[in-house]
């Protein structure tokens, strides 16, 4: 560490050191509320290019949801924490990648990939043999660079109405490993 001309340390800047990676765990009912917020700040931040509003009803699902597409939904699901925060999700039930969210910043630095490769994973390990996700506009490049295939035009149901443009992929699945 440099010193200063008084002798003294510089003071530790917290900003240039490296963040570490984030803890993927299966999420828990208590995770919710964060689930909200993350896919909140994700679909706002994937807002261009859809029409006004679309971004803010996708991502205006409150906590009551996380939890029922936990419970009653039969989604499994894997959260990903850094520092005590939540920063990222992802969702599957059967062959099916139900949410995939990560807050963006806590974008860019491959968890989108690690929550993918969890999801299918877990869909694996349940018999899936192939997988498929309907995605957002915005994600489709995402899976894509994955290897998912597109097999064409779908829609997402949005909260209140109305539908989000979407692709739907799939992929074959991964051989299932044992946890």
């Amino acid at each position: 560490m440099r010193r200063e001309e008084s002798g003294r340390p510089e003071p530790f800047d917290s900003a240039l050191q490296p963040t570490p990676a984030p803890r993927l765990r299966p999420a828990r009912l208590a995770d919710a509320p964060a689930m909200a917020r993350v896919m909140r700040a994700a679909a706002l931040a994937a807002a261009d290019g859809y029409l006004p509003g679309a971004a803010t009803a996708w991502g205006s699902l409150p906590a009551l949801y996380h939890r029922w597409a936990m419970l009653a939904g039969g989604e499994a699901r894997v959260v990903a924490v850094r520092a005590g925060r939540l920063v990222g999700f992802a969702g599957w039930r059967g062959r099916e990648v139900t949410a995939l969210f990560v807050h963006p910043r806590a974008a860019g630095r491959g968890l989108g990939a690690r929550l993918l490769a969890a999801a299918e994973a877990g869909a694996s390990r349940g018999g899936a043999r192939t997988l498929t996700v309907v995605a957002a506009r915005g994600a489709v490049g995402f899976y894509l660079a994955a290897g998912w295939r597109d097999a064409g035009p779908a829609r997402s149901p949005l909260p209140g109405g109305g539908h989000l443009p979407a692709r739907r992929l799939t992929r074959p699945a991964r051989r299932a490993t044992s946890p």
